[in-house]
């Protein structure tokens, strides 16, 4: 019996120590409101969620491969002759001619109030006109230097889809303009006349931009302005797709339209640019 009851307990301690050793003990958790709590916080580490920023700007320098077409006009042109000449480049043309361009664009904002920037430089030189018939011009170009400054507030609307952004803006568009035509006439003189203008349009506008997955979007902006308070109207719109390939950083390409009509004192700046625009941009 007592050789028995020795078998029995060692066997006993044998099984223990196994267990002991494959299932270790688990804690004990008799609060349910203590391990609701150890839960909450295990999942609050894993996934914070960044608190918006109440500043932040955006730098983006384009390209601008312009296409231009239009009606320019100077009051210094010779007597006797035409006070406006037609002229329509395509981007190859305007290329060829262009001396120097400089394009940049963003925002600074503040919470749900921006302020919007976007200013271009152009020059083009010695472009070809139509020459009016009976007038006895051999040849005739023009060069035409631009100037375009756009300053606007804006405000965003509060959207139920996250995912869309809604700004409506108002501000002002800057232009300073010198527009030069060259004449050679049938008698080998050339007549070359030019003539400057600077001026303000008020503008008012839309921009959307749209959040396609976590690293493409899309925007679009577009604004009307001038209402005969100088140009009779300026019209702009833009538009195209964008990709974030780092976290600050993006690219896009789309299309960029602006057109004016300007007529002051025989000052005619009529003219309508477009074409592919591609961006890098900087975000903070």
């Amino acid at each position: 019996m007592k050789s028995i009851l020795t078998i029995l307990f060692v066997l006993s301690f044998s099984v223990n120590a196994i267990s002991g050793d494959k299932c270790p003990e688990l804690p004990v958790i008799n609060n349910l409101t203590k391990l609701n709590s150890i839960l909450s916080s295990g999942i609050s580490n894993d996934k914070k969620v960044p608190k918006p920023k109440d500043f932040s700007f955006t730098v983006n320098p384009y390209l601008w491969t312009i296409a231009a077409g239009g009606t320019i006009g100077i009051p210094t042109s010779p007597s006797g002759y035409p006070k406006s000449y037609e002229f329509n480049k395509s981007f190859s043309d305007a290329v060829k001619n262009l001396k120097m361009a400089f394009m940049i664009g963003g925002k600074f904002k503040y919470k749900k109030v921006s302020l919007y920037y976007d200013m271009a430089y152009i020059n083009l030189q010695k472009l070809d006109i139509t020459i009016p018939e009976g007038k006895g011009i051999l040849s005739a170009n023009t060069s035409s230097k631009e100037f375009i400054t756009d300053l606007s507030l804006a405000y965003s609307f509060p959207m139920s889809n996250k995912n869309i952004t809604l700004d409506a803006y108002a501000g002002t568009r800057i232009w300073s303009t010198e527009n030069e035509i060259s004449l050679l006439i049938n008698d080998n003189t050339q007549n070359v006349k030019s003539s400057s203008k600077s001026w303000v349009d008020p503008i008012v506008g839309i921009n959307a931009k749209f959040l396609l997955s976590q690293n493409w979007f899309a925007y679009v902006r577009s604004d009307f302005g001038g209402f005969g308070a100088n140009s009779e109207y300026t019209f702009m719109i833009l538009g195209g797709f964008g990709y974030k390939f780092a976290p600050n950083w993006n690219t896009s390409l789309g299309v960029k339209d602006l057109s004016v009509d300007y007529n002051k004192d025989g000052y005619l700046f009529n003219l309508n640019q477009y074409g592919l625009i591609l961006s890098i941009g900087y975000v903070y």
